[in-house]
Order: structure tokens, then C-alpha cells, then sequence
């Protein structure tokens, strides 16, 4: 059950929610601000299910464990409008007049009527100046919640009218917490999701359901080859898409970024343990600092150039080079 002990690495937002529970000021407009994956829904949550309980644990917690707590936890409260998007979906006038038809009611259960909006940012014009109508004239006991990670394209008359509650990147520390609270998982393991992640615990834990760790492999293998491969210009990469490509140079960073940490402090190894008694780390341990430091940036800049129009074939065969410094 969701409650506000249960977020991690942060403190200042949840003080703050915290604290307007406790003084009764409730009531508004409020962005939860910041990267995705650090928490910002589930605090959500846990402020509602505190807002709503029946049978409180403290002026600030809920019981987790009444009716409302219950259905807020399934989503499933009839004053409560939880809107998520489809990914890359935008979000409809359609869907803010129900919210606007359904805030027009007296809450049902509670003495509140709740909208928490997910992606807030991917609103169309009209959905945008729809809701903005109701926070101009927020209808009596009314409570609203925005979720977004690019609020500059939120419109700036509704950024106006909204607390900002901001949430950060969460630490390699807590964020391996988490990751292992919540999957069965090795150290090593869930230390490599947070440090890929950058601190995104919801971002982790998605990558556990996809092939991140088959492809982490898969490039441990692929730099196994371009070291030992002396005519290395005849390689290519083994994946040619651009959404592969660009997640494997990140993690080509992570590993280059992982040596020159080894040469300062041989024991601070994130990416793969064993790495020092690997063939590729012989080879590229070799490497001067600089050297390192050039092969980095120059697989920024094909990362860059990935995100505009290049050509990602190309950028397949020109990566064992970069890898190799040359």
C-alpha cells in the first residue's frame, strides 16, 4: 500500500505535501515537476490516499487499509479522475470535458473531487485551454495535480496557476534500493540499471522487462571483438536502428566512463564486475586518459548526430572506429 514512507530520495517534496496535509491547505493546483521514473505518480498517490483516508495513521499518512485507501490504491475512487496517456499519445479535449462534466458533481464519497494528470504536457491546444478554464474558476473542493518532465511546453497561464512541487534524480544508492525492493535482482545488476537509468527507478524497472541486460552483454562481446579484431574497419554493428544504436552508446559511455573511474579507484566498478580480468579492459586499459576522453565525445557526437537526420547504417559502421579511437 502506497504512503508517503514508501517514497525514496525525496525528502523536500514530501515534506512540502506533507506539510500542506497538516495545515490544511489541500486544496489547488499543483505540478510535480522533474525526470520520469523518480516517483512523481506514487507521491501522487500517497498525497491523495492521505487526503482521502477515513482512518488516518497521522494527520499526513493514511492507514492504507480503509475503503477510499483501497480504491485509490486500485484507482478505482469515483472522486478521483486519473488520467495517463497512451506513449506518444496526446491527451483530447474529449477527456478534459469529462473531467470538467464530472468536477461540475458534489463528490460522492469524499469532500473532495481529484484530477491527477500524467504527461500533462502531451495536452493538445484546445485540451489545454479547456483545463485551464477550470483552474481559472476551480470549482469548490477541488483538487488538481499535474505530472509532466517537460513543463515548458505546458501552456504558461497554466504553469501560473500551479504550485510547482519539484522532484530530482534519486541516488545511485536509493535508487539500487529500490530496484531491489522490488525484483529479484543482484547488486551488480540493479548498481548498472541505476547508474543506465541516471537515477530513474521507474525507468529501471522497466528495463528489467526489456533486453537491456541482453544487450549490455551483447556489447561486453562486441567490444571483446573490436579489441581483438586487428582489420576492424570491416566490422559493423550488430544493430543498425536508431533507437538501439543510441541506448548502446550510452552504454559504450558508461563503460569508457567505468575505466577511467578504475584508474582512480580500482575498487568503484558499476558496469560489470569481472571487468578488470576482461580482454576489452586490457586493451582500452591501455588507452590513455585523454584517449578515453576523445573516444567519449566523439560517441556524443555520433549520439547527437543519431538524433538528428544522419543516417543510421552509417553511424553502425563508423562506431567500431570511434570505439577504437581512430
Amino acid at each position: 500500500m502506497t504512503s508517503f514512507s514508501d517514497i525514496k530520495g525525496q525528502k523536500n517534496a514530501v515534506r512540502f505535501l506533507s506539510n500542506c496535509l497538516l495545515k490544511n491547505r489541500a486544496s489547488g493546483s499543483y505540478l510535480f515537476t522533474g525526470p520520469s521514473g523518480t516517483g512523481r505518480a506514487l507521491t501522487a498517490k500517497a498525497f491523495i490516499m492521505a487526503l482521502f483516508c477515513s482512518n488516518k495513521a497521522g494527520a499526513a499518512e493514511s492507514c492504507g487499509k480503509c475503503l477510499s485507501c483501497l480504491k485509490i490504491e486500485r484507482r478505482q475512487h469515483p472522486d478521483m479522475f486519473w488520467v495517463t496517456p497512451e506513449k506518444n499519445k496526446n491527451i483530447k479535449i474529449e477527456e478534459v470535458r469529462d473531467i470538467c462534466a464530472g468536477f461540475c458533481l458534489k463528490p460522492y464519497e469524499s469532500n473532495f473531487n481529484v484530477c491527477v494528470m500524467e504527461e500533462a504536457h502531451m495536452m493538445t491546444r484546445e485540451a489545454s485551454n479547456a483545463f485551464l478554464k477550470m483552474l481559472e474558476q476551480p470549482p469548490a473542493r477541488s483538487l488538481f495535480v499535474l505530472i509532466t518532465d517537460k513543463k515548458e511546453l505546458l501552456l504558461p497561464t497554466v504553469l501560473s496557476r500551479c504550485i510547482e512541487v519539484r522532484f530530482s534524480s534519486i541516488s545511485v544508492r536509493d535508487t539500487v534500493d529500490i530496484i531491489r525492493d522490488s525484483a529479484d535482482l543482484k547488486e551488480e545488476e540493479a548498481y548498472f540499471l541505476a547508474h543506465f537509468s541516471q537515477g530513474s527507478p521507474g525507468a529501471a524497472l522497466q528495463m528489467i522487462n526489456e533486453d537491456v541486460s541482453e544487450r549490455k552483454q551483447k556489447i561486453m562481446e562486441m567490444l571483446a571483438r573490436i579489441a581483438g579484431e586487428d582489420n576492424y574497419d570491416c566490422l559493423s554493428w550488430d544493430k543498425e536502428g536508431r533507437d538501439y544504436l543510441t541506448e548502446d552508446i550510452e552504454m559504450l559511455i558508461m563503460f569508457f566512463r567505468e575505466i577511467v573511474m578504475i584508474r582512480e579507484d580500482p575498487g568503484n566498478v558499476m558496469f560489470e564486475k569481472n571487468i578488470q580480468n576482461t580482454s576489452m579492459y586490457r586493451f582500452f586499459g591501455k588507452y590513455s586518459i585523454e584517449k578515453i576522453y576523445g573516444i567519449m565525445e566523439r560517441l556524443i557526437n555520433i549520439k547527437l548526430a543519431l538524433g538528428g537526420n544522419v543516417n543510421s547504417k552509417l553511424a553502425a559502421q563508423i562506431l567500431p572506429r570511434a570505439v577504437r579511437g581512430e
